[in-house]
């Protein structure tokens, strides 16, 4: 059985990163919500955690601009310039932590390994009791929340790639129509993947090699988006969506375990 340089088994490699970006593109789609948050830590088990979160990067941008052209006609921008405001802090607030652990491999990977897979399992768990019916916190309209939610975002979302639970919640609460709440998130999630650029590329999370990486799985994007579709259609969501969450929590789990041993 192949075994690439850093140990891991070529199979399993494969299979996690494919899985990975077909769920992203399922979810890029509009099925099952937030299940994309599963793609995370399942990269993250096949790959170190800091070289997983530069080959996810420039997928999710990918996919993002597939979904930005689909609701190109719909986005609250009002909605879109509270949250991205408080995204750019956000972002550079993740910056700085990852910035600090820039000469610590050892630990910059214990760290992301302890905050993806925590980010996990408390959304989740949120998620779980979302779906039984409870309510959370009324978030307050206008700037102030906006801004905060995308502060919130734009740090989790440098750190895991996992801040879409975080804006479904704020979006919700919006009481936005529906085809207007999804088309300001994709606006808003592509705006804050390509905020991290500068990021990632300055720390070295992507480089040349992690590009080619990234561009080898960029075909599974579209098929991910047709299997979502399709699903749409012909399949009920709630199971689905209950399993993913599942994976998602054991994965996380997972992760905690690979960052404090």
């Amino acid at each position: 059985m192949p075994i690439l340089p850093d140990g891991t088994p070529l199979w399993w490699y494969l299979t996690a990163i494919s899985t990975a970006v077909v769920i992203i593109g399922i979810a890029k789609a509009g099925f099952g919500g937030g299940i994309g948050i599963l793609a995370v830590p399942l990269i993250a088990n096949a790959l170190p955690a800091q070289r997983a979160l530069g080959v996810m990067l420039p997928i999710l941008i990918f996919a993002d601009l597939f979904a930005v052209w689909h609701h190109r006609r719909h986005c609250s921008w009002r909605h879109f310039r509270w949250t991205i405001v408080g995204a750019v802090v956000g972002v550079a607030a993740g910056t700085a932590v990852l910035w600090r652990f820039e000469h610590s491999p050892a630990g910059l990977t214990a760290l992301l390994n302890l905050t993806v897979g925590a980010i996990c399992l408390v959304f989740v768990l949120l998620q779980f009791y979302r779906m039984l019916g409870g309510k959370f916190p009324h978030i307050p309209p206008g700037p102030g929340g906006g801004a905060g939610a995308g502060g919130v975002a734009g740090a989790v979302s440098t750190l895991a790639h996992s801040a879409g639970p975080v804006m479904s919640i704020y979006f919700l609460e919006q009481k936005m129509e529906k085809r207007l709440l999804v088309g300001t998130m994709v606006f808003f999630f592509f705006a804050l993947n390509c905020t991290k650029l500068p990021t990632y590329f300055g720390l070295g999370l992507i480089n040349r090699a992690t590009l080619v990486e990234s561009t080898l799985f960029f075909p599974l994007v579209p098929v991910g988006a047709v299997i979502g579709i399709w699903m749409l259609k012909r399949l009920p969501q709630k199971p689905f969506t209950f399993i993913m969450y599942a994976a998602a929590g054991v994965a996380g789990a997972r992760m905690i375990y690979k960052g404090l041993v």
